[in-house]
């Protein structure tokens, strides 16, 4: 954790010394002149965004759900066991960043977005309680089905497992080590953020395309626009790091984020395949696995590493709903694609 040290007299910080970690903190948050002033937009473009689950309307879900002609047994178990996963996901980062991401950063702007970041997470748990809540669904079957369903358990442990590396008590910012642990921690943030939610988003966007549970698919649509500011939150992170501390990355260090990527993208469509057997209204093992491998390519690309995948994006009508708003260029080189705000009208 960033020590807060303040002193009498003197001349005050150079706004060009500030750094994302291990630079100095005095608490005061000033964020004016501003140095990483990407901060900026994205805490604008957030607010922007501002939405509250309440205004989306849940009674022709309601309704879809108690008509067996339209939600049958197997499409209730696949919405359940999506809305498990990601309900699970956005508890585990809105205590990731709180907790072990946050504490560490010393720069005052990256802090204020990483806050506003963090309520949007707290806000999308409120959002998943709101559609257990509007079907009347047991939420203990929702939000602990990862003690009884053994591939959730796995799939839960594995994102813990990597969020975990700079829990350790004690655990500090400041050698070439730690400062790699904690930039390592960042680059399995844009995997939380960009490649872990995706097999179930698919399901609940599928739903709605065969005309279902379309209020569901509002909820997760504006999630998943949260969830692309605070992917372009993190590829900002990572690159002030590294253009603050450029020994940290390494060709070994490389090789281990395109690693963590692959393991990650397995591990998604193991869980995704998990969910949907055989397939389900259209969706198959096969166009699920290629969406995700397509999925792990643009966020590689967005970080300026290699696709490991020889796919093409097999669900081209996802552009209606969001994928088209995916960061999907080089983010160290290029102009990161843009996105619309406050709708969910995207051109």
């Amino acid at each position: 954790m960033a020590k807060i040290e303040i002193e009498f007299g003197g001349h005050a910080q150079s706004i060009n010394d500030r750094r994302v970690i291990n630079g100095v903190m005095d608490g005061m948050m000033q964020v004016a002149p501003l140095k990483h002033a990407w901060t900026e937009e994205l805490v604008m473009e957030a607010i922007k965004n501002t939405w509250i689950p309440q205004e989306i309307p849940m009674a022709p879900d309601i309704q879809d759900w108690n008509n067996p002609d339209i939600m049958n047994e197997n499409e209730k178990k696949v919405y359940k066991r999506a809305l498990a996963f990601v309900s699970n996901l956005d508890g585990l980062q809105t205590n990731n960043l709180s907790e072990f991401i946050t504490p560490h950063i010393t720069s005052p702007e990256v802090q204020i977005a990483l806050v506003r970041q963090t309520w949007e997470e707290a806000l999308h748990t409120r959002s998943y309680s709101y559609m257990t809540e509007s079907l009347q669904l047991d939420p203990d079957e929702i939000y602990n089905m990862f003690r009884r369903d053994k591939h959730l358990y796995e799939k839960n442990k594995y994102v813990l497992d990597g969020l975990n590396r700079i829990a350790a008590d004690g655990f500090k910012t400041g050698t070439l080590q730690s400062d790699q642990d904690f930039l390592e921690a960042c680059y399995n943030n844009v995997i939380l953020e960009g490649v872990y939610f995706y097999s179930s988003f698919i399901v609940f966007y599928n739903f709605k395309r065969n005309g279902k549970m379309m209020g569901s698919s509002d909820n997760i649509a504006f999630i998943n626009r949260d969830e692309e500011v605070h992917l372009k939150n993190f590829l900002n992170i990572i690159k002030s790091i590294r253009e603050e501390q450029p020994e940290l990355y390494t060709e070994e260090f490389e090789q281990k984020i395109i690693k963590n990527f692959v393991g990650a993208v397995e591990h998604e469509i193991a869980w995704g395949l998990s969910c949907i057997g055989d397939g389900i209204l259209g969706l198959t093992p096969q166009s699920l696995t290629e969406y995700i491998q397509f999925v792990g390519n643009t966020r590689l690309r967005s970080l300026g590493l290699p696709k490991q995948w020889d796919v093409k994006n097999p669900f081209p009508w996802l552009d209606e709903y969001t994928q088209g708003n995916m960061t999907e260029t080089n983010f160290f080189e290029g102009t990161v694609r843009e996105y619309q705000t406050g709708s969910l009208d995207w051109d």
